[in-house]
């Protein structure tokens, strides 16, 4: 079951809070040479429209790494199979900058996890809006976390969209996003998720700027715990086969924008009465099944059919 929308929106864990203040902005800037930003540096970095070496014009490789390790992130993936993990940047965009993690094993280069970020502005729905009407976002263009040497299983089959299996990772990165929101003074993280199982993954800290389908989220997060199990809702929605029942027909995902709120604002916004009120009521009334007689199907190695 997802966690209840006050729960999300509580103080983080006291062992994060703790790492992140102890996380100085030399280590985190600083190069091969050892040289660091300075303040100066980073505030021209961030307002100016020429291309940048530092990831969001802040963070180096090495402080990308430093960041990464402190958070655990390296054992974990080394405990998993994926040792020797490199960060590389690609800033040749000035608006949307690349991160990815590669593993050097037995001389092939391995991709495990790559994320492309941009900070931008996004209208929070008219209904709820507080002033000011835009909200400042780190905005998470594409998000990819995947173990390239591990197969489906028939515990954890092929999933829509997926190559590999995941990492078991994202409650962490997750985290990792949210103190960078706050590193940058962002109300939050934005973020698009373009299947069912995605927003369920997502919705462990992420909430759907709509009511109405933060709603929905919770009603599928029943199902998946009471009655269907997660691949079979999922495909079921991606191929068409899944039925809203409130209303008689094919419920069909559609891309909405989920925020990790940050800032004093965003949180006020996912507190109104209105919109908490709103999501009960399509969380009580939403009802959806899988069409009878639908089942997927997988190969012997437990890929979608």
């Amino acid at each position: 079951m997802l966690p209840d929308i006050h729960k999300l929106l509580k103080p983080r864990p006291r062992k994060y809070r703790n790492l992140v203040r102890h996380l100085s902005q030399h280590l985190l800037t600083t190069d091969d040479s050892g040289n660091g930003l300075s303040d100066e540096d980073i505030f021209q970095d961030l307002t100016s429209n020429r291309g940048t070496d530092r990831f969001l014009g802040f963070f180096s490789e090495r402080g990308i790494e430093f960041g990464l390790h402190q958070f655990g992130i390296f054992d974990h993936l080394k405990k998993i199979g994926l040792p020797n993990g490199r960060v590389r940047i690609d800033t040749s965009d000035p608006y949307k900058h690349r991160l990815q993690i590669k593993h050097r094993i037995d001389g092939i280069d391995y991709l495990s996890s790559e994320v492309v970020l941009r900070r931008g502005t996004f209208p929070l729905p008219k209904q709820f809006t507080l002033e000011p009407k835009l909200c400042d976002f780190i905005i998470i263009e594409w998000l990819l976390l995947q173990h390239p040497l591990k197969p489906f299983t028939r515990r954890r089959p092929q999933l829509p969209g997926q190559e590999y299996p995941g990492l078991g990772i994202s409650e962490i990165i997750f985290e990792m996003f949210y103190w960078l929101a706050r590193r940058f003074r962002s109300d939050g993280v934005l973020i698009i998720p373009n299947y069912l199982h995605t927003g369920l993954f997502y919705g462990r800290q992420f909430l759907f700027l709509e009511p109405v389908r933060q709603g929905q989220l919770y009603r599928f997060s029943k199902l998946v715990s009471k009655k269907y199990r997660l691949d079979q809702l999922t495909w079921a929605c991606a191929e068409g086969q899944l039925i809203d029942r409130k209303n008689d027909r094919v419920y069909l995902w559609e891309p909405s924008p989920m925020a990790l709120p940050v800032s004093r604002q965003l949180k006020d916004y996912f507190h109104h009465a209105d919109y908490v009120n709103t999501m009960l009521t399509e969380r009580k009334e939403f009802r959806a099944e899988i069409n009878p007689g639908y089942r997927k199907t997988y190969t012997s190695d437990w890929k979608a059919k």
